[in-house]
């Protein structure tokens, strides 16, 4: 497999499992997408938590979603926080959880940011789901974060229960928001 990531003019994980799964199809194994197996796991559009996002937040959401969508096409990330209407941090290589962590400390002391997270337009989800899990519930309280919103359909809820309860615990919103 090595031979296979040196002959790749850009190596990053979209190019290196594309090209391992390319190498496999060779030998007749077929890498399929797992989402329609995970059930409840990769959440359906609605609040999947008991606190619902406010009128405001709402706005800020639609407006993360288009900051995120646009920065996950240039490959910098796939988060986002904001807050009325403000971009406080975009996701780079330091992952989801720096992020979140940056832009609940930019939000100032009273926190109430909201996070976006998107998977990429051309997102190969036989390798790379989008995910959630109580690590980042544990960010978003660190961080003071009101809302967590994600693509429905397009991100896979790590240990859903013990996640949701978290969630809930820490007054967190997580929605599941319609994919675009």
């Amino acid at each position: 497999m090595t031979t296979v990531a040196l002959r790749l003019k850009e190596r990053n994980a979209e190019t290196i499992f594309g090209a391992i799964a390319a190498e496999m199809a060779k030998d007749g194994v077929e890498l399929i997408d797992p989402r329609p197996l995970l059930g409840d796991f990769v959440p359906k559009p609605g609040v999947l938590t008991r606190r619902k996002p406010s009128k405001e937040q709402k706005v800020d959401i639609d407006f993360g979603l288009k900051i995120a969508k646009a920065i996950s096409t240039l490959d910098i990330g796939q988060t986002v926080v904001v807050k009325k209407g403000t971009v406080l941090a975009v996701e780079g290589f330091e992952g989801t959880d720096e992020c979140i962590r940056r832009g609940g400390a930019l939000a100032g002391e009273e926190g109430g940011a909201v996070v976006v997270k998107v998977s990429k337009p051309n997102q190969d989800f036989r390798f790379d789901i989008p995910c959630i899990g109580e690590k980042t519930i544990e960010s978003c309280r660190v961080g003071k974060i009101s809302v967590f919103a994600m693509e429905a359909g397009r991100s896979l809820l790590l240990d859903k229960d013990k996640l949701l309860k978290a969630a809930n615990e820490s007054g967190l919103c997580l929605v599941a928001m319609p994919s675009t």
